[in-house]
């Protein structure tokens, strides 16, 4: 079979990494579609990925919309091109649309129950619907739960294996604090946001008097910041992480990433909430492997108390404990995808 993979983002990447990889060892074909973002091209480059740009990453609401204009007409002709079985996306417009007008299967992997585009106009034109287990939505009969959470497919224990020796290659300096802000410039983030300048600024020096601090950030950092960049790659980062004794943002995927790699973990920022996300709540309430704080200063106070206090051992514990009851789910999903 021929199976068609977007990509818009480097947790894309990671999630189907396995996945695609397991498909081509069975026989099938993969392309590989990505968004022209810097960090997710760059890290395909560093991964050795073949893969054909469908169009640009746009940064405002109304940029977005028209750029739909340009991006669909030329997705169509390389899937054209190509002709696929199935699509695969995260929640792709662009390939569940085109998937219908040519008459192929889609599969979506939405973990987010918030995003609205996704619930009005990616899931009825597509074929399957893939979720964790505890997804508060209810698709009906195109949908599938599997255990755990999507992170699982490229941080379990059968797929990664942390690499100690990146800490001394790049000089990083133990016991260290990764610090991640985000751009809040994708669509799903519009009316949202976390740490403001003076905010990141007090996390900073906080953190500071007990630990290094690196930072990594979407946006550029101001002058005074610059000296906390992370000096490591893009595609280092879980090795990064893995190491770390604290990790503290405004991100929603570094924030599992972490608690998953059994890195204390803080995540701040508007959707946590009474109507949050279902894969962050059942990382802090049923395995308590990571901290939902909506208010920016009580995070700072978590953060200030869990660097002077490091936990490191204890979650590494409880990320042994979580990989117990969380089978392969790369396994599974590619039993999904070849029996569609």
């Amino acid at each position: 079979m021929k199976y068609l993979f977007e990509l818009n983002h480097p947790k894309h990447y990671y999630q189907f990494k396995y996945i695609m990889q397991s498909l081509k060892e069975q026989g099938h074909e993969i392309l590989v579609l990505a968004r022209h973002k810097d960090v997710l091209i760059k890290l395909l480059e560093q991964e050795g990925v073949k893969y054909i740009i469908f169009g640009k990453h746009h940064k405002t609401l109304y940029t977005k919309i028209i750029g739909t204009f340009g991006l669909m007409p030329n997705y169509i002709k390389i899937a054209r091109n190509f002709n696929p079985d199935v699509i695969v996306s995260k929640a792709s417009w662009y390939g569940t649309a085109t998937a219908k007008l040519l008459h192929k299967k889609s599969v979506i992997f939405p973990d987010s129950e918030v995003v609205k585009v996704t619930n009005k106009f990616v899931v009825p034109l597509c074929t399957r619907v893939v979720t964790p287990q505890p997804f508060k939505l209810n698709y009906g009969t195109k949908h599938v739960r599997i255990p755990g959470i999507f992170e699982d497919c490229y941080l379990a224990p059968q797929v990664f294996t942390p690499n100690p020796a990146i800490v001394d290659q790049y000089h990083l300096k133990q016991p260290y604090a990764i610090l991640r802000f985000v751009g809040w410039e994708a669509n799903h983030d519009v009316g949202n946001a976390g740490f403001n300048l003076q905010q990141k600024e007090e996390l900073v020096h906080t953190i500071a008097k007990h630990m290094t601090v690196y930072i990594s950030s979407e946006k550029e950092l101001p002058k005074h910041l610059a000296q906390y960049q992370l000096p490591t790659p893009a595609s280092l980062i879980h090795h990064v992480l893995s190491a770390a004794y604290l990790y503290v943002g405004d991100s929603q995927t570094m924030a599992s990433e972490a608690a998953l790699l059994g890195t204390p973990a803080i995540r701040s920022n508007t959707f946590v909430g009474p109507n949050d996300m279902s894969n962050f709540i059942m990382l802090q309430n049923k395995y308590g492997m990571l901290y939902n704080i909506s208010n920016p200063t009580e995070a700072i106070e978590k953060a200030s108390e869990l660097a002077a206090s490091p936990k490191k051992e204890e979650w590494t514990q409880k990320r042994e404990q979580y990989y117990e009851q969380v089978g392969d789910i790369n396994a599974q999903i590619v039993q999904l995808l070849t029996n569609i």
